[in-house]
């Protein structure tokens, strides 16, 4: 039998039938991927840039290294042999948090170590003093600085890029930052300033909590604003990136910057429970999903807490319970439970989750909630800046009362960077 399609549709049917087929073809296109390839994008990452173009202009240079894996250190052989093609006079390197390897959870207790691999030393900037870094840093002609960032001023790269550039002030010295695009940056300026007298290691950079900006932005910022433009800084960016993109749009790798950011799931849920590090549970440290689970011994009830969280999520994301058992404090080698947070909109508003998180902790688990103290404050504080954060949940403040508070400073600010931005 013979089928006849001749006569079946009229041409207004064939119309509607040819939009429905382009529709299905469109939306199983590679835009609705959850990431772009790399191999299918245009960006391309200052790492590019500084081997072809920038590394060949400090030949004969006196260079100290500031990396680890998220940077040109993912490659320690590739530094050795094009520094040595270049002859580029590679004299020490300063150790971040986690070490070159990105690798240690705890902090190294030495002033200055050797690294194996290059054989160099390493003055780790968080033990040692302003006096002897600015020491160190003098005897190089060029500092290179390549870190991926988070645009928070809690992670610690902040403060050491703020260091290095107050060590360095008044000097010849140069400072190159290689630019690096963080999953935060479509947020903007977001939080509270610093209250003078909770300035540490992981909270000195003077900016909001969020700050709105790219690590090598940051640095433009801080010399401006802060040093009179008297760093000698130059910025390799992120060609070909523009603002209105997030991170998973652009095709960059994520090289992890921390044993606790191994992917960009981790990195996008950090952004928000970053903050349940000023209370008693577990972020998930030391287990499969560190800054995806969070949890407790005492957190005997996730399901009442995950449906009370997820009740007005707006569909931005969901918690579910989990077991899990951290082979890091607090709680090592303890089985926690708790809840998986899944984010689902990436233009979630991380502060106010955090917020609503801890909130309903404290007012869910009274006997068991405690703030993480630290010396005569809590860690909360040291974290968010001031007391602000703790007071308004003490208050039993709704997050819009809480934003009021610092809602005209992050108008503020968001004016004053504009004219720091290298990508628009």
């Amino acid at each position: 039998m013979r089928l006849s399609f001749k006569k079946k549709y009229n041409k207004k049917q064939w119309l509607l039938i040819f939009i429905v087929f382009v529709c299905c073809r469109l939306d199983l296109s590679p835009d609705t991927f959850i990431r772009k390839h790399p191999y299918t994008t245009n960006i391309k990452p200052s790492e590019e840039k500084f081997y072809q173009a920038i590394l060949p202009k400090l030949k004969s240079k006196k260079v100290i290294l500031v990396t680890n894996p998220s940077g040109i250190g993912n490659n320690p052989e590739k530094i050795q042999e094009e520094f040595s093609k270049e002859k580029v006079n590679l004299i020490s390197m300063i150790g971040l948090e986690h070490g070159f390897l990105g690798l240690e959870e705890e902090f190294n207790s030495k002033v200055m170590t050797v690294d194996p691999y290059f054989n160099l030393p390493v003055y780790h900037i968080y033990r040692i003093t302003e006096d002897k870094l600015a020491s160190v840093l003098e005897q190089a002609e060029v500092i290179v600085f390549d870190v991926q960032d988070m645009g928070m001023r809690c992670y610690t790269y902040l403060s050491v890029i703020k260091r290095i550039m107050d060590g360095i002030k008044n000097t010849k010295t140069k400072l190159l930052v290689l630019d690096h695009i963080n999953p935060s940056l479509h947020i903007g300026p977001r939080g509270g300033n610093i209250k003078s007298g909770y300035e540490n290691f992981a909270g000195e950079f003077p900016s909001l909590f969020f700050t709105g900006l790219t690590i090598g932005e940051s640095a433009l910022y801080y010399n401006s604003k802060f040093l009179s433009n008297r760093v000698n800084l130059e910025i390799v960016p992120v060609e070909n990136f523009t603002r209105k993109m997030h991170f998973e749009e652009t095709g960059l790798l994520w090289n992890t910057p921390s044993p606790n950011l191994p992917n960009i799931e981790s990195a996008r849920n950090y952004l928000s429970l970053v903050f349940l590090e000023g209370v008693n549970v577990s972020v998930g440290r030391g287990t499969q999903a560190p800054f995806i689970y969070f949890g407790a011994p005492w957190f005997d009830k996730p399901n009442v807490v995950a449906e009370i969280l997820n009740k007005d999520s707006n569909k931005e994301y969901y918690f579910q319970p989990v077991f899990f058992r951290p082979s890091y404090p607090p709680y090592k080698n303890q089985v926690c439970r708790g809840l998986r947070l899944n984010v689902i909109n990436i233009h979630y508003d991380p502060i106010k989750l955090a917020f609503k998180i801890i909130k309903t902790l404290k007012n869910y688990y009274r006997d068991s909630f405690r703030w993480n103290p630290e010396g005569n404050k809590y860690s909360i504080d040291y974290l968010w800046g001031s007391e602000s954060f703790r007071n308004a949940i003490e208050a039993d403040l709704t997050y819009k009362e809480f934003h009021t508070t610092f809602q005209k400073e992050e108008k503020k600010q968001k004016k004053i960077l504009k004219k720091f931005h290298i990508y628009q």
